[in-house]
């Protein structure tokens, strides 16, 4: 019987949505208006992310619509602008990611050519805005849309003559009263294939103020080689993603509602409260005012004379008592409460507690390494994935310019490069140090390993040290080996003890 309701549930809309179709062909007005009226209805069920599938189905992103991504993108927005713990997770996170350098260098074998290319896109993309409103540079631009993707869930980046142009999730979308094409669907703003599924294309424009649908007279189209689209999805069938930050958006709201009732309580608690009964009905005069108004209220402005501040009298009536009961806000188990909902808070970022709260007091040097592991490893796959495929299509985009506009040669291999991201220094670097000297002469690791690891190309890092040798060596400044010195630090040494001990 319940199947049944449910089938004509589905079908009572189905019936609905098509004639929605057929309305907007006479009036997109009245078309628009039941669109929102639906909209209204289904969002009085706040965790439509959290729905149970029903059925064998579930392909697609049907949860993800156009209406539920924007109350999803206002939600962690507004979080993210009143909330500090939202704001600094996703911050710790871009910075780990992203941190303040992302190099691309050529790789043609062309040293020449190289150098030409990494100068030329330094002075355009690097030291210069390089996006079309003339603000952002290059790391600018990484750091916005990292941090953008994360918290709303995907961001776009068109690659005009102007210069690089990023749009927010809501700036694509279904113009209002688009249909699907001959050859191919449009899903969330998104061209597909009806032959290949490929994505060929995305509608782009200004978002009407209601935020469900893209003006229908201010959208373009745009082929999907003009477009870099970063986005969170988890399904190979999602067609957009969803906030980093999604799954837990109940459990934030519920421990910062937690955290707001333990600050009122504590406050006030701290404040001192004083309660009056009255034992015969005849009291001549109230306690404080010593009958100077019998009333205990001011005979001219009627406000009570007796007052404690910050604090409050109560007055029992005849015959009546009250007992306060004082209580320790908050209580002893407090800390360990909230700890705990940090740390599930933070699992959809992968994030242990120490990086959540910034707190490393009582860390121990083994306890903070691992934690830096595990969420290094989680940053690695975030630059493989996202950040190295997007530098990757600046790359491609900024060549073109330059070979089109004949600044650079046009060789086979000009699309030949390195990305080298962010990388983390060591928890203790002497440890760290002297772990990395062992590893190398047990021949257990290389230097090429030890040099990405830190943020450095071997290559480009053994050049330079051979340069700078080369200018101490000319300047009369080359260093005396190591091992020489140590050698005879070590023999005068053992002489002085010889002579202490004479």
């Amino acid at each position: 019987m319940q199947e049944v309701k449910r089938d004509n549930k589905t079908n009572i809309r189905r019936l609905s949505e098509r004639f929605d179709d057929i309305v907007s062909i006479v009036s997109p007005r009245a078309a628009y208006r039941r669109k929102t009226y639906r909209f209204a209805y289904d969002a009085i069920d706040k965790s439509r992310l959290r729905k149970k599938r029903k059925g064998l189905g579930g392909t697609g992103d049907t949860h993800l619509t156009e209406s539920a991504l924007y109350e999803l993108r206002e939600k962690i927005r507004d979080m993210g602008r009143n909330n500090g713990l939202v704001k600094g997770l996703l911050k710790t996170e871009r910075d780990g990611v992203i941190g303040s350098t992302t190099m691309i260098q050529a790789r043609t074998p062309d040293t020449g050519w190289n150098e030409a290319a990494e100068a030329a896109f330094k002075e355009e993309m690097v030291d210069r805005p390089c996006d079309v409103t003339g603000r952002f540079r290059f790391h600018d631009i990484l750091r916005k849309s990292y941090l953008g993707y994360r918290r709303d869930g995907d961001v776009f980046c068109l690659f005009t003559p102007g210069g690089l142009q990023m749009c927010e999730g809501e700036q694509v979308g279904n113009p209002f009263g688009k249909a699907d094409g001959e050859h191919f669907t449009i899903t969330n703003g998104i061209a597909f294939s009806k032959k290949t599924k490929r994505v060929i294309g995305y509608y782009i424009g200004v978002p009407h103020k209601s935020g469900y649908f893209i003006d229908s007279a201010t959208y373009k189209q745009y082929t999907a080689d003009r477009v870099h689209h970063m986005f969170n999805s988890d399904r190979f069938s999602y067609s957009r993603g969803e906030p980093a930050l999604a799954s837990v958006i109940n459990s934030i709201e519920t421990l910062t509602d937690y955290i707001d009732a333990e600050l009122v309580a504590a406050k006030v608690n701290a404040c001192f409260s004083m309660f009056i009964s009255r034992k015969d009905a005849f009291e001549p005069q109230p306690p404080f005012t010593k009958g100077s108004e019998p009333s205990g209220y001011d005979s001219d402005t009627g406000i009570r004379m007796e007052k404690i501040s910050p604090g409050t009298i109560m007055y029992g009536e005849d015959g009546e008592s009250a007992t306060g009961i004082g209580q320790t806000r908050p209580g002893a188990l407090f800390d360990p409460f909230v700890l705990r909902m940090l740390t599930i808070i933070g699992r959809p970022l992968l994030m242990p507690l120490m990086l959540i709260t910034l707190d490393f007091s009582g860390a121990t040097f083994m306890n903070a390494r691992i934690a830096y592991q595990k969420v290094q490893g989680a940053w690695t796959d975030e630059q493989n994935v996202v950040v190295k495929p997007f530098g990757s299509g600046i790359w491609r985009w900024f060549i073109d310019r330059k070979v089109a506009a004949r600044v650079l040669t046009d060789i086979k291999e000009k699309y030949w490069h390195e990305i080298t991201c962010n990388r983390w220094p060591y928890v203790d670097p002497f440890k760290e140090a002297k772990a990395d000297e062992f590893q190398l002469n047990n021949k257990t690791t290389t230097r090429t390993i030890i040099c990405a690891r830190q943020g450095h190309e071997f290559s480009d890092l053994a050049a330079q040290r051979a340069k700078e040798e080369r200018i101490l060596k000319d300047n009369g400044l080359e260093k005396k080996d190591d091992s020489t010195e140590t050698e005879t630090e070590g023999k005068q040494s053992k002489k002085d003890k010889d002579d202490e001990q004479k």
